[in-house]
């Protein structure tokens, strides 16, 4: 009854840092696109106030306006493809559903980590919840479409980090999020 007690307590310990490698791994991406976002939101301000200013200021000069223009065309064209890069590839949306999966690999994550601190005795009770938690992360794993492999390794990485584990592949506790030559936690 034990074993069985301490076999479900390390599955939970291993399903644990799995929930924090995906969680982190929807972080960085939504730290990639919210990152793009940003520069369009700047780019889309200052063309315009930097236009504004100048209009205002030199009293309608055609060749300051002209030269202001000049300057300002490129980083509008720029932050014109940019923005229509991002809207055709749907980043508001995608971050909206990164986010989601972050919270709910967070709130996985937690549940496991409790489950794997503080077993219960009864043996059945321990079972049956590991059971309603694996089915939870099933749920939240079917949408995992979008994730590499090399994703994958990061956030292995990470998780192994976060609960100073070592590696199967290179019996290695991560220290840093640097990659290594290693086929597990690695080649990112």
């Amino acid at each position: 009854m034990e074993n069985n007690i301490d076999k479900i307590r390390q599955d939970c310990w291993d399903k644990t840092l799995d929930a924090i490698g995906f969680g982190y791994i929807y972080q960085m991406k939504i730290k990639g696109i919210n990152f793009w976002l940003r520069i369009s939101k700047i780019l889309g301000i200052i063309i315009p106030v930097f236009l504004g200013g100048v209009l205002t200021s030199t009293y309608n000069k055609p060749e300051y306006i002209a030269i202001a223009i000049w300057i300002t065309s490129p980083f509008a064209l720029g932050q014109l493809v940019l923005s229509t890069i991002l809207t055709i590839n749907g980043a508001d949306e995608n971050v909206l559903k990164y986010s989601t999966k972050a919270a709910e690999y967070s709130v996985i994550e937690t549940e496991f980590r409790q489950m794997a601190r503080y077993p219960n005795s009864d043996e059945f009770e321990y079972l049956k919840k590991f059971e309603i938690l694996i089915e939870r992360e099933k749920g939240i794993a079917k949408g995992n479409l979008e994730v590499t492999d090399k994703e994958k390794r990061l956030g292995m990485r990470f998780g192994l980090r976060e609960l100073s584990r070592a590696c199967v592949g290179c019996n290695e506790v991560p220290l840093s999020m640097k990659s290594t030559e290693c086929d597990i936690c690695g080649k990112f």
